[in-house]
């Protein structure tokens, strides 16, 4: 019996099951083209080794060489590049929104014209210095103007509560990503030979990379064992192999806001994007900004108001007293709590110092003073009156948001046409695998037939031998 008979009906063998792993691997392409992150495989197939025969060398048929997934890196690293900065305008753009919206004052409303009524209360206390109704409506105003101030410089801080607890969150989703991420790297250790199985286990977690991306800035790269090493730019480790080292966020204090830990360290300052930085900046930056605009609003009010109130005399012919209770910063150098801590120090009309000193109680001389210091300019180096101040906190805001607000639509933009561009790499084609299970069922077909032959060739040369 001729040996190139079952030579020829193991190379047929080995073709079918060469063809049917084909098969199976357009299948399961077919299966997963709905499902997000998965990289099309395909099957690598090979001739097989030659052998040699008396006078030539033999064909030896195919065999599989290797499963790949249709992948770049270079691609994956582009994407999780923007997704930081698009996490990082997402965050920014939600928080500073609801920013805007404390300041979304109408014109009968909010601080500036509660600001502008307080002064025009002494505008009008001007025309009868001894009305007593107009000098409790200097009071009324004066205290909604203490009020609209704390309720302001409180909102600004509630907003910093909800980005505290909003940046614990992150740094939670962050550890639980990388906890995920470095079993993926056992798994895809030891699949090692699993090809399929392999690149199944690389899309699910190049899925959890892009997730990761998103909360916080990271450079990934993947060692000779195909596990993946993750940091943060700054060189804070996430992911090394199985291990994992979690962030963590501190305990505020009186002082301190919460900060992000990795190791022991303060790793705050250094995150600079994805979601994690967008609330980081927002929290410690242009909210402290805001704040520190109030406080030196506040502040420079409550000094000039009392300054020039006690150069009069009040109804009992008395030298005026501090019209606010006086701000005692806790901080050399800084307004900081001017805003919540403004009060009125006068509680009784009559102590209102209208008058001129030795002017008499008709006198309107040191109310009209009162009355110029809204056009004075008292804030940023005596060169801005308060509604210029309040003016520019609402444009500072207002252009804060909007930067973060066109940066995203620009990041989405970039983002639509990165995922396009990998989409069309890794994403499944149904006509292309339709194409390919018809070529690969032919040629199982094809070496099917050939089995069939090989076995009526070997029956009839069975059957010679034996007769």
């Amino acid at each position: 019996m001729s040996p190139s008979l079952f030579a020829s009906l193991g190379i047929a063998r080995d073709a079918m099951a060469a063809q049917q792993l084909a098969l199976d691997v357009a299948q399961n392409n077919i299966a997963n083209v709905n499902t997000p992150g998965y990289a099309r495989q395909r099957i690598n197939l090979v001739p097989g080794d030659p052998v040699a025969q008396e006078m030539y060398q033999a064909g030896a048929g195919v065999k599989v060489d290797s499963i790949d997934s249709y992948r770049s890196r270079f691609l994956d690293h582009r994407v999780s590049e923007e997704l930081q900065r698009q996490g990082e305008f997402s965050a920014s753009s939600s928080a500073l929104q609801q920013v805007e919206s404390l300041f979304n004052d109408t014109a009968d409303s909010g601080l500036q014209s509660v600001i502008a009524a307080f002064f025009h209360s002494f505008s009008s206390l001007a025309n009868a210095p001894e009305d007593v109704t107009l000098r409790q409506q200097v009071l009324a105003c004066a205290e909604n103007l203490g009020t609209q101030f704390r309720q302001k410089y409180e909102a600004l801080q509630s907003v910093q509560r909800l980005l505290d607890r909003d940046i614990a969150d992150t740094v939670a989703d962050i550890n639980s990503i990388a906890a995920n991420i470095a079993s993926l790297n056992v798994e895809i250790i030891t699949a090692n030979g699993s090809q399929a199985n392999e690149g199944t286990l690389r899309d699910r977690r190049q899925v959890l990379i892009d997730q990761l991306a998103e909360l916080t800035d990271i450079a990934f790269y993947e060692t000779e064992s195909g596990g993946v090493t993750i940091m943060s730019r700054q060189g804070a480790t996430l992911v090394v192999g199985n291990q994992t080292t979690p962030w963590q966020v501190s305990a505020a204090t009186d002082d301190t806001a919460p900060r992000v830990m990795a190791g022991g360290i303060d790793i705050t300052a250094k995150i600079q994007s994805g979601k994690l930085s967008g609330l980081l900046k927002v929290r410690d930056d242009q909210v402290t900004g805001y704040l520190n605009m109030l406080d030196d609003m506040a502040a420079a009010i409550i000094g000039r108001v009392n300054a020039q109130h006690v150069q009069g005399e009040d109804m009992n012919g008395a030298p005026g007293g501090d019209f606010f209770v006086p701000f005692a910063s806790t901080v050399p150098g800084s307004n900081l709590g001017a805003a919540r801590a403004m009060r009125l120090a006068v509680t009784d009309p009559a102590l209102i110092a209208a008058a001129g000193v030795g002017a008499g109680v008709g006198s309107n001389a040191n109310v009209r003073k009162l009355a110029g210091i809204q056009d004075e300019p008292i804030l940023s180096g005596n060169r801005a009156t308060i509604d210029q101040a309040y003016t520019n906190l609402i444009y500072n805001i207002g252009r804060d948001t909007k930067n973060a607000v066109d940066g995203l639509e620009t990041q989405n933009l970039l983002m639509t046409q990165l995922q396009n561009q990998r989409d069309a790499l890794i994403g499944v084609s149904l006509d292309e695998e339709a194409v390919n299970i018809l070529r690969y069922q032919k040629a199982y077909q094809a070496n099917a037939r050939i089995i069939s032959v090989i076995d009526s060739l070997t029956e009839e040369m069975i059957q010679l031998v034996g007769g």
